[in-house]
């Protein structure tokens, strides 16, 4: 009776010992399982989500220190095997028939344990699908920009309209402002630029102080500008019936009216 009793212990105690190292064992691949975590990366091509078309690489990512190898497996037959860091491998979908495909990597450690990491589904699309999903992802954009131009050009039409002209006199010192100013091309006249002036990338859809008309404006240094401004006023100068002198056609004066009086 005591026999039985020993032998019944003795099996109890073997299959509790078993237990614990098989959950420890069990314990310690999902641990190494949860540190490493496979990653698809785009060399040249189309990515949108899990839809892939080019030149990608798969690599893990983890603790490289404790790998022995990495085999990389795409929907469970081999791509490559990798005996040295960096564990990664380059390839192209176009070597791959188009569809949804599931990659994992077969990890064996230096300590001799082996795991499979979780799987990453992407879809190898065609070079239609591509094509659409690409128009898909512009079209909203393209949008979105005409619509922003056309506002842009509204407010800009809006806060031109029943404002003055010439609201600056020839050679006049303008404030440029955090816009800067350009060089209108309708009056060819220095101008502010406004902030609110809708930008084409060329220049500014912008409205002229001077002349009042809208143009595309390009910004201009301000030494530019304040030659403008300068060359304005000599024009305007001239221009006038008593224009100014000049200290030398003022001092010829002087003379001659000396020798009158001499």
């Amino acid at each position: 009776m005591n026999t039985s009793l020993s032998s019944v212990r003795n099996r109890f105690f073997r299959s509790l010992v078993i237990a614990v190292i098989a959950t420890m064992l069990l314990s310690s691949t999902a641990f190494a399982q949860n540190e490493y975590r496979l990653r698809i990366d785009r060399n040249m091509g189309f990515s949108a989500g899990s839809q892939i078309r080019g030149d990608f690489t798969v690599r893990l990512s983890g603790p490289e220190e404790t790998i022995a190898s990495v085999t990389f497996l795409l929907d469970g037959e081999e791509m490559a095997t990798v005996t040295s860091a960096p564990f990664r491998h380059r390839f192209n979908t176009q070597r791959y028939p188009d569809g949804l495909r599931e990659f994992t990597a077969r990890v064996t450690l230096k300590d001799g344990t082996v795991f499979e990491t979780e799987a990453r589904r992407f879809e190898f699309v065609s070079s239609d699908a591509q094509t659409k999903a690409m128009f898909q992802v512009i079209l909203p954009l393209l949008a979105i920009v005409l619509g922003l131009t056309a506002f842009g050009a509204g407010a800009s039409y809006l806060a031109g309209r029943g404002k003055p002209t010439g609201r600056y006199a020839p050679g006049e010192a303008r404030n440029y402002g955090f816009g800067g100013g350009a060089i209108c091309p309708k009056c060819s006249r220095p101008t502010p630029m406004h902030l609110w002036g809708l930008n084409l990338l060329a220049g500014r859809w912008d409205r002229c102080e001077n002349c009042g008309k809208f143009s595309l404006l390009r910004r201009t240094s301000m030494d530019i500008l304040r030659a403008a401004e300068a060359a304005e006023r000599e024009a305007e100068n001239a221009r006038l019936p008593g224009a100014v002198k000049s200290e030398e056609e003022k001092l010829r004066e002087l003379l001659d009216q000396s020798r009158y009086t001499g």
